[in-house]
This record gives C-alpha cells, structure tokens and sequence, in this order.
C-alpha cells in the first residue's frame, strides 16, 4: 500500500470513526433559556446517548436576589433548605426537535446531580453534572432540553434551539466519498473502508396529551422596522403567574394542552398586546406558531385599540373593553410623560352628523375610563372623526373596520 492510498484509507476510517463514536460540540450556540445561571458547557453524542455537560452557579451573597417567595428548583414536597437551595434534575426531562414534538428523547440518567431527591447549594457554588439522554436520530442539529413548566417557588431549566453537530449518515458517507475522490492513486473506493454503523431506531411517536406538553413559538417584531425585539410574555397556568424574557425576539413555551391561556407581549418602549389560546379547541394540539409586531411609543405613532366595544349605535363602553382599556392605563401609567389622543370613527354609511358626534363621544367614553382608573384627564385628548377617515371599502364586513377607536402619542 503507497502512501497516498494510506493516506486516503486512513482518513475514510477517521471520518467514519468521528460518526460511530460520535459528534462533539463545545459551548453550543443556544437561542434561548430560561435560566441563565445555568450553562449547556458540551454535548457529546455516541452509539448510545445524547450526552449533555452542564454548569450551575448559585448566585452569590449581593447579587440580585430572586423575586420573594421564588427558589430554585426543589423536589415537590419537600420545602427550600435553611442557608440556601436546592436543585434537582426532573426525571421526566427530554428532548425535542423543534416543533415536532411527537419525536421525544428520554433521559436516561444523570451524574453529579439527583433526579428523585435534591441537593443542596450555597451561595457561589458551582455544580458540574450530566445528563444522558437517547440517542438524538442523525440529522437533528437544532433540538430543545425542556424540564417542564416553572411554576411558584420554582424554574425550570429549559433551553431552546441548542445548535450541535450531528449530520446524517448520508452526509457522513458523502464525506467519506468525497475525499476517496481526491485521492487518485487509491486502487479501490475509499467508502469500502467505512464501518458499517448500527441503524438507530426513529424516536417514538407520542401524542400532545401524552407527552403533557403542547409548544407555542414564534418572534416579537418591532412593528415599524421588522426587526426582532427583546420582549417579555406573561401568562397565568393553573393559577399561577408565569413570565418568561426573550433577549432575542424568539420565543418558544411549553403549555399545557388542557388549558385556556391569555398571554401579555410587552417590550421597554412599546405598547404591548395580547393573545388568547385554547390548545384543546384546536384540531393541531401540538405546536402552534405566533409572531407579535409591537407598535414603538414615538411621537405621532397611530396605534389602533382592537377590543374597544360599544352597545350598537351608542356611546356606552361594554365590559369586554376593560382587558384592552386597562392595557393603556397600565402603558400610561409605566410612561408619566406619554400624552395621547383618543380618536373614535365610525363608517360612513348614516347620517355624517351624527356619525360626527357618535365618535366624538366614543373617544370621550374612553377618556372618561382613563381617568377614573387614575391617569391625568390633562394627558388626554378626546377627538371624533366620524367617516371621514375610512380605511376600507366595500362589504359590510370590511367597513365595518372603520368602525375602531384609535390613539395617537402626542407627546412623549
């Protein structure tokens, strides 16, 4: 055998060895988590396992202290320790390819840290542990580590679009292929060389029920530029009061699919919105996909207010406006200089007078609202426009869009 050929054999053998033994990936590039005190330091994959090196730090005396009543993650039932807190790795951990959550790797086991009782850590500690997991299939190089739902007094540990190296085998092969090819003294095809490699089974397929999981994703725009902005989303889920930060604009939360949820989207700078999901009215129980553009709080901004209702052909607010109302009075009341103008329409089908005046009265019925919740009458200006600014023509149903109370920042 020449050098050249030995060459070529020895580098089929070390590509196919990188496959059969596995991919490695240092400090792998994560989209989003929830906790930031702990880190993804490695992942390593073999024959057998999704391996997963992980670093916590517990924070130390003076640093930000974590909202009150809240502590790391404790075994339920079993309350914080005295002097410090606890952790614990979920049993029930697994892995995902992103929005296809039927395909779940399972956690196998776990070293440095308990996954049916908890371990205790103080101030400034640092704790190495691993997890292993199933196999993730050839090919997944995006998936998900989701420990479950934070819910009072604790977090959950869950990383979102975790980036490693794991190519299929086809890809693997085509590698192998590739540089036999630049090799052309070799006197038989490198790719004989290749050892052959156990077939991985695909993981099994559950249902959203099963895995207790359905998974909301998406992004937060800015509503001008489309561009992606830090946000923040808050929801209630069996009672409790859930929040979660976004630095990136991407987003991606696992719910339950029994429940009925109304989400807040709110960003420094913007006017927020809100959002309502019922995963079990739904016949994709699985994964949902939502993106929210945010309106930025500029001068001369025209934000339109979309669950503002009246009793028909009147002026009296009707109850399902209170969630949208209350929204501005929360926007003006975290921005003390932001001064408005409310601005009601109507269509233009009618009498133009008295459509003139129902609009009028309209933006004066949410003036009134504003300033009984407590916001300066001074900061707010009421104006009716009636139908002379449509936004659409048409059928009933598209008129009935011009139908709307708007407002505008005049000052800021």
């Amino acid at each position: 055998m020449n050098c050249r050929t030995f060459l070529a054999f020895a580098c089929a053998i070390t590509l196919s060895l990188n496959y059969a033994l596995g991919q490695v990936t240092e400090n792998p590039k994560v989209d989003e988590q929830s906790a930031q005190y702990v880190k993804i330091k490695r992942v390593e994959l073999t024959d057998q396992f999704t391996i997963i090196y992980l670093e916590f730090i517990e924070k130390k005396s003076g640093m930000p202290q974590a909202p009150q009543g809240f502590n790391f993650p404790f075994k339920p039932g079993q309350g914080p320790v005295q002097g410090g807190n606890q952790i614990w790795l979920d049993p029930e951990t697994r892995l995902y390819k992103p929005g296809e959550i039927e395909k779940k790797f399972k956690l196998i086991k776990a070293e440095n840290i308990p996954t049916n009782s908890t371990k205790k850590v103080t101030a400034g500690e640092k704790v190495d542990f691993v997890a292993y997991f199933e196999r993730l299939t050839p090919g997944i190089e995006e998936f998900d580590f989701y420990e479950g739902r934070s819910s009072q007094g604790t977090q959950s540990w869950n990383f979102y679009g975790i980036h490693i190296k794991n190519p299929s085998k086809k890809q693997s092969q085509n590698a192998s292929k590739n540089t036999a090819k630049t090799q052309p003294s070799a006197k038989k095809p490198v790719e004989e060389a290749v050892i052959p490699q156990k077939e991985i089974a695909p993981a099994e397929k559950v249902s959203a029920e099963e895995n207790g999981i359905a998974v909301l994703k998406g992004n937060i725009y800015n509503a001008k530029t489309k561009q992606p902005i830090s946000a923040e989303i808050r929801y209630v889920e069996k009672g409790d009061s859930l929040q979660i930060k976004s630095s990136s604009g991407k987003y991606r939360l696992g719910l339950d699919p029994s429940e009925k949820y109304d989400f807040r989207v709110t960003a420094k700078g913007f006017y927020g919105t809100t959002f309502n999901l019922s995963p079990a009215d739904s016949t994709e129980k699985a994964a949902f996909n939502q993106d929210f553009y945010l309106n930025p709080l500029a001068v001369g901004e025209t934000i339109t207010m979309p669950n503002i209702y009246f009793e028909t052909s009147k002026y009296a607010l009707l109850p399902e406006s209170y969630a949208e109302l209350d929204r501005l009075v929360d926007m003006m009341r975290e921005n003390k200089n932001i001064r408005i103008r409310i601005e009601g329409h109507t269509d233009n089908v009618g009498d133009f007078d008295k459509n003139l005046e129902l609009s009028r009265q309209r933006a004066e019925s949410v003036q009134t609202y504003l300033v009984e919740k407590g916001i300066e009458k001074s900061r707010i200006e009421a104006k009716g426009y009636g139908g002379t600014r449509a936004i659409t023509k048409g059928t009933p149903e598209e008129r009935a869009k011009n139908r709307r109370v708007e407002f505008v920042i005049t000052e800021v």
